[in-house]
């Protein structure tokens, strides 16, 4: 199937196991009609981003009525289920869920995808010009909160990792090394799907989002951005600041809803693997499992 005849102005195609599919949107009718829908205009996306929403979701996804949409759930979205542990509370609960079957390559240039999602990478990059989707772009300065920082980047890798609500939803570190430092910074709660990205300019930089500085042994200084998205209602660190951690060792987890990781690489640090780099610049996302090799 060639390219320019599978994607269409409504259609989020990725790329998966060779190949393409069109992208189950969990809620699309919703997402559409706040983020695809002129008639909202920009009262729909105002309301979203809001944290009182989200807080409210969030409060009703640790009752216990709220597990009675875990099955269903579950069916709808296809979720994998492998190495996860039940019976679940809540929703809240499943969301977070553990797995217990993480595993990470073992050889040391070998870097294990940190989380489960949709994977886009780009090399040589320009902290003024970075790509969040077709058509839009960010700032690494302005994500950072960092202009001496952001420069370091220069010329480097950006790995992008969207988690969609049915993924598993904890990050693991990709290397042994040790945390340098963390930062929280306040935001908005848009949601990080291509249909909002489209419609909120600097997104990445407006929503709610963690810092983490990895000094990483085999991929030096990595900065590593949590962006939380609508319904998240918290981003759980699982370390301390000056703490060492192993390979495939848990790092944090999202509480529910979408959200996305974005890992900056120091220039001639990381190089994805060619199909993961062919896919990215013709504008699809690859389907990654935590742990995949993606170089």
């Amino acid at each position: 199937m060639k390219l320019k005849k599978m994607k269409t102005k409504n259609e989020i195609w990725i790329y998966s196991d060779g190949r393409y599919e069109r992208e189950k949107v969990v809620a699309e009718k919703w997402m559409r009609l706040i983020y695809d829908n002129p008639v909202g205009g920009a009262t729909l996306p105002f309301l979203v981003k809001r944290k009182a929403l989200s807080r409210l979701y969030g409060i009703y996804c640790r009752t216990k009525h709220s597990a009675r949409k875990i099955p269903k759930f579950i069916r709808e979205n296809q979720v994998d289920m492998t190495g996860c542990n039940g019976p679940y509370k809540n929703f809240a609960q499943f969301f977070s869920r553990e797995r217990c079957d993480v595993r990470f390559p073992e050889e040391p240039g070998v870097l294990g995808s940190p989380c489960e999602g949709l994977a886009s990478a780009y090399t040589g990059i320009d902290p003024e010009n970075l790509i969040a989707a077709k058509g839009s772009h960010f700032s690494l300065s302005e994500l950072l909160v960092d202009n001496e920082m952001a420069e370091s980047y220069r010329g480097g890798t950006m790995l992008r990792i969207r988690l969609t609500p049915a993924n598993y939803h904890r990050m693991h570190f990709f290397d042994d090394g040790e945390v340098a430092a963390t930062k929280f910074l306040n935001g908005d709660l848009y949601s990080v799907s291509p249909l909002a990205l489209n419609r909120i300019v600097r997104l990445y930089c407006r929503n709610k989002r963690a810092l983490i500085m990895y000094k990483s042994q085999n991929f030096g200084d990595v900065a590593l951005v949590e962006v939380g998205a609508t319904f998240v209602g918290s981003i759980v660190h699982c370390f301390e600041d000056g703490e060492s951690a192993r390979r495939a060792q848990l790092a944090s987890y999202f509480l529910p809803g979408g959200s996305l990781l974005l890992a900056f690489f120091k220039k001639g640090a990381f190089t994805p693997g060619s199909d993961l780099l062919s896919q990215s610049a013709a504008g699809y996302e690859t389907r990654v499992s935590v742990g995949a090799p993606l170089n």
